[in-house]
């Protein structure tokens, strides 16, 4: 492909499905805007009805903006929950799934193969569904006994938007004071169009800087712990072309920080400002002092918010990283796939992805 100026890169990136930070301020106004009452509503008919258990089930990207709703419903309620992939899901068929469970799913496309067939499978057991998607005329918006469609390709942002709102409301009616998540999840757009214009540069810097590294690992814990998932497998590997793995941190120390011995990755850390916090701390110093190179981002550096919006907070700057790599690694067309969406790895009638 002819070589793309940066420049000329940067205009087109910002159209991209990938790069969504150029619209998350506009986009995420709107979705809360829109869908927050609905939501909320959803939640007070989950306890109405006296559900004994949700479930959160996607694949990829759409199975790690979920995540937080999972771990929000245990950390501050008592209303049992579980979190899955999709095919993991259907072998699993846990014992609970029926009749008084809600199943939660995310589907971007909302005709994955994976997630479309969670959907049935919930759906014949029974269960009671709701999704996220952003298409109106897919099998998850129209399968789904209640669809969330948000119409943008803020992919991760509004799915996790939706996630936090639902479990928070649930916290909320059981009790919980969540007022100043609630005001904080209000001012996320703007926090998230602040981040984008400041963090361009020093991102940029870093991405020139790692250009020539073809490993990467990606650290991450607790609330983070998604997020890490996402940029780690399905942002590093998908859109950048390296080779590059996920790992929790803590578990870092349990086997893999031995390759040291031989091999100095470049170590990514997403460091959250909860418990986690000081694990993370000693998990990079343990890298540095082995000779491993670490980029650092940090939750903290973006103001004094709940430890719970890491993943909102680190999501621009590790878009921004991905979107200069993929330029200085000679790749011009972010949406392009040379396997995903082509019908190679998918199966089914109407199913799109992957």
């Amino acid at each position: 492909m002819f070589r793309l100026t940066l420049d000329n890169f940067l205009e087109k990136a910002k159209k991209s499905v990938l790069f969504t930070s150029p619209s998350l301020e506009n986009d995420l106004t709107e979705f809360l805007e829109e869908h927050t009452d609905r939501i909320k509503k959803l939640a007070s008919m989950t306890l109405e009805k006296g559900f004994k258990q949700i479930y959160w089930v996607g694949s990829g990207n759409s199975w790690c903006n979920l995540y937080s709703g999972d771990y929000i419903l245990n950390k501050m309620t008592d209303l049992p929950s579980a979190y899955y992939k999709s095919y993991d899901f259907i072998w699993t068929n846990p014992a609970r799934l029926g009749e008084d469970s809600l199943v939660i799913l995310a589907s971007f496309s909302g005709n994955t193969e994976d997630t479309a067939a969670a959907l049935r499978f919930a759906n014949e057991k029974g269960a009671t569904t709701i999704s996220f998607t952003s298409k109106s005329d897919s099998i998850l918006a129209r399968e789904a006994d209640e669809a969330i469609v948000y119409n943008s390709n803020a992919l991760f942002i509004l799915p996790l938007a939706g996630a936090f709102i639902f479990a928070l409301e649930i916290a909320r009616l059981q009790g919980r004071d969540v007022s100043k998540l609630f005001e904080q999840l209000q001012a996320m757009p703007r926090i998230l169009g602040k981040i984008y214009k400041e963090e361009e540069k020093r991102v940029a810097r870093l991405a020139i800087k790692y250009r020539d590294y073809d490993l990467f690992y990606v650290l991450s814990s607790a609330s983070a712990y998604a997020i890490g998932y996402k940029f780690g497998l399905t942002v590093f590997m998908e859109n950048m072309r390296v080779n590059a793995s996920f790992m929790e941190t803590s578990e870092f120390r349990h086997g893999p920080a031995e390759m040291f011995d031989g091999h100095k990755p470049l170590l990514v850390f997403l460091v959250g400002t909860d418990e986690s916090r000081d694990m993370s701390e000693r998990v990079i110093k343990i890298a540095q002092s082995n000779g491993s190179e670490v980029i650092r981002f940090d939750a903290k550096d973006y103001g004094d918010f709940d430890p719970l919006f890491a993943p909102f907070l680190l999501m621009v700057p590790l878009q921004w990283f991905a979107v200069y790599s993929a330029y200085y690694r000679g790749i011009f067309d972010l949406d392009e796939r040379v396997l995903m969406g082509r019908g190679k790895m998918s199966t089914g009638s109407q199913i799109t992805w992957p």
